[in-house]
């Protein structure tokens, strides 16, 4: 019971035991020379102005304690709010750092595939001013074929010197459009191979969008991708063969190769319109994806599943799930299942989707047989 209550009761007791020694004793008390009866009454009155006042303290505290119970929800809801507003801030500030971590990695790709095409552009630009000053004034009009034979272009790797690897700029049979400088590998294997895609350290951010990998990026001297135009350009312009070159982070390294590969324009999505037959020691990784169309971040060509791109963090030629994710994370050999399986930079039959290989080398080469 309250206190007030207990005070309550307390009272109407003393009052109740007043009333019955009144009216006990109220013929003697009034037979004598004082009047107690006028006591009493005083006292009646006193106790019922008490009764009044502590009624009033009574319904003032309960409206008092009720006030504060309501401010005190109002409080804890606010407390509640500002909690929730507190880790909505440190979710957005763990996003932020994840998006700044992400721009230092492209910014660091750009500036070094900027510096690759500034010196590229520089020693085109002195060999296109040496051989100005060198070639008499011609009044015939010019073709694709004679800017070619003039800025000593190429339709291929095979056909450029052979001395040492470099970049040359190609310009391909059946007027794909302007030539574009590609990396060609004349050490392996005889030489003539043209690099389509070069990972080795994780110094280049691969998780990109669909124009990206669409027109390449990265530097042709370090990790980069080619192009999806200029791999449709080149494998159409004439049969070409695909070798990977795989390594894992023990140094052990294994090839596939594949006899035939082509790739659609972007109107079929840079699909894998041919691949022929495999040989090697990596295992056959790609030709699951035959026919599959190419997926990024942005841009979801997988018809038989989610956006492949999103699950597995790379971009590839997705057709629910994988077998080769060689564009994934760069994640530094064996990784946790849970959380990153199937997402490094993985070929399936060689070390498997929970193994991130330390390189990936795609080249491409010209059959000149057929």
């Amino acid at each position: 019971m309250a206190p007030c209550g207990r005070l309550w009761t307390l009272l109407y007791a003393v009052i109740y035991c007043f009333e019955g020694i009144a009216c006990a004793l109220g013929p003697t008390l009034g037979s004598g020379e004082t009047e107690p009866g006028l006591d009493y009454q005083k006292l009646v009155a006193k106790l019922e102005i008490l009764d009044t006042k502590i009624t009033r303290v009574e319904v003032a505290s309960r409206e008092q304690f009720s006030s504060l119970e309501s401010k005190l929800d109002k409080i804890l809801k606010l407390v509640d709010n500002i909690s929730q507003s507190v880790q909505i801030v440190q979710k957005d500030i763990g996003d932020v750092r994840e998006d700044i971590k992400l721009f230092q990695n492209h910014s660091h790709g750009q500036l070094q595939a900027l510096t690759g095409s500034a010196s590229i552009i520089e020693s085109l630009l002195v060999e296109g001013h040496r051989q100005k000053q060198a070639q008499p004034v011609r009044s015939e009009p010019t073709t694709v074929r004679t800017i070619a034979a003039e800025q000593k272009l190429f339709d291929s790797c095979d056909v450029a010197p052979r001395n040492a690897s470099r970049i040359e700029k190609l310009l391909p049979d059946l007027g794909f459009g302007e030539p574009f400088p590609v990396f060609c590998d004349q050490e392996y294997e005889s030489g003539g191979w043209i690099v389509i895609q070069n990972r080795f350290n994780g110094s280049v951010d691969f998780y990109r969008g669909w124009k990206e990998y669409k027109n390449g990026f990265g530097n042709l001297y370090g990790e980069f991708w080619l192009g999806l135009d200029k791999i449709h350009a080149l494998t159409y312009s004439a049969p070409y063969e695909l070798h990977v070159l795989l390594e894992d982070f023990n140094n052990f390294t294994v090839v596939a190769k594949y006899s035939h590969f082509a790739v659609g324009n972007e109107q079929e999505s840079f699909a894998v319109t041919k691949l022929g037959e495999y040989s090697g020691t990596a295992g056959d990784g790609l030709s699951y994806h035959k026919g599959s169309k190419f997926s990024t971040m942005d841009m979801n060509n997988d018809v038989q599943g989610n956006n492949g791109a999103v699950d597995w963090t790379g971009a590839w030629w997705y057709k629910k799930g994988h077998y080769s994710n060689l564009n994934g994370q760069y994640l530094l050999g064996k990784v946790d299942h849970t959380k990153f399986h199937g997402k490094g930079m993985t070929w399936n039959p060689f070390r498997g989707d929970d193994y991130s290989l330390k390189r990936s080398r795609m080249m491409i080469k010209r059959v000149l047989n057929q």
